[in-house]
């Protein structure tokens, strides 16, 4: 993990061949500009360079973009909405409302999109502004599926629910649960949070009703990411790392959030801000067609509401 040893290598072994690997297959070539101005203050590489090998479809101005909303709920709905509009109003809501015909729907999948943030407290206004939005996500994770909002009433549900696999189970519990509590019930937003939550855990175990309480009460965590399953991916910018999307919102690119910045921990060493760069830098690099950042002029963080602002690193 320590670049430092690269550097010292040829010193170490005089003579041995240098082989650049500056070439990126996986960006479009003004999301690879971007991502080099982000990580130039704190690159461990002295004249790193690196080249798109591939070619933009799109204007410049479309595929890397940046938006201030005033907090982290508008924030959250600008993005299902964006989602939304990229995939043609493709969503049940989109199309029940008339909002959109879903003409557009196919050329961008749910699976092809990402939101990424930096700290997993993030999740929970994005989670629920999708859900909202009728668009199915899925959220990597190390909490206990047992100790999310929603979940308990859901797996109480499940246990009364007859018949079917238990993905259906699931899916009928939800509806049941929604139905009996009325749409506009505060809590029926963490169900159906809850039921997407479950639904890969459910989708494993099968017929196996009782793998599928069993798990849960063992200590299930909510990490079943499936790269297969036709959902947003949420994640945090650590989780993200390896993987890549077509379209790639980074949310929270604010003071406080990125670089990160926890109460009492005193000011951020110049090594702690470099770190925190080279995260975002591998959140960026994360996107094939779009980037879009994002940040709040307020955020509620630790149970008080401050005033943010874009970060540093975005100039």
């Amino acid at each position: 993990a320590d670049v430092g040893i690269f550097g010292r290598f040829a010193a170490d072994f005089r003579g041995a061949s240098t082989v650049e690997l500056a070439r990126n297959y996986r960006s479009n070539p003004a999301i690879v500009t971007a991502a080099m101005q982000a990580i130039a203050p704190a690159t461990l590489i002295p004249g790193r360079t690196a080249f798109p090998a591939r070619s933009g479809t799109l204007m410049p101005g479309d595929v890397v973009t940046l938006d201030e909303a005033a907090d982290e709920h508008a924030e959250a709905a600008w993005i299902a909405a964006t989602v939304d509009k990229l995939l043609g109003g493709a969503s049940f809501h989109s199309l029940d409302s008339g909002r959109a015909d879903g003409h557009e729907h196919g050329k961008l999948g749910l699976a092809d999109i990402a939101v990424l943030y930096r700290t997993d407290a993030q999740a929970g206004p994005l989670a629920q502004a999708l859900t909202r939005a009728g668009l199915p996500y899925q959220k990597r994770s190390h909490d206990r599926l047992a100790r999310r909002p929603g979940v308990a009433d859901v797996v109480r549900e499940v246990r009364l629910t007859e018949g079917g696999d238990v993905a259906g189970r699931v899916t009928a519990a939800v509806r049941s649960i929604a139905a009996a509590r009325g749409e506009r019930d505060a809590t029926v937003t963490d169900v159906r949070a809850a039921g997407e939550l479950l639904l890969p855990l459910a989708r494993r175990c099968g017929d196996d009703l009782e793998r599928f309480l069993t798990e849960i009460a063992t200590g299930a965590e909510t990490d079943a990411l499936d790269p297969r399953a036709e959902a947003i991916t949420l994640l945090t910018l650590h989780g993200a790392k390896g993987l890549e999307f077509d379209v790639v919102f980074l949310a929270g690119c604010e003071r406080g959030l990125l670089p990160l910045r926890l109460p009492g921990s005193g000011p951020l060493t110049p090594e702690g801000a470099a770190e925190e760069r080279r995260l975002l830098f591998v959140g960026m690099t994360r996107a094939r067609e779009r980037l879009l950042l994002s940040h709040a002029a307020r955020r509620t963080r630790h149970s008080t509401e401050e005033a943010t602002g874009r970060s540093s690193f975005l100039a």
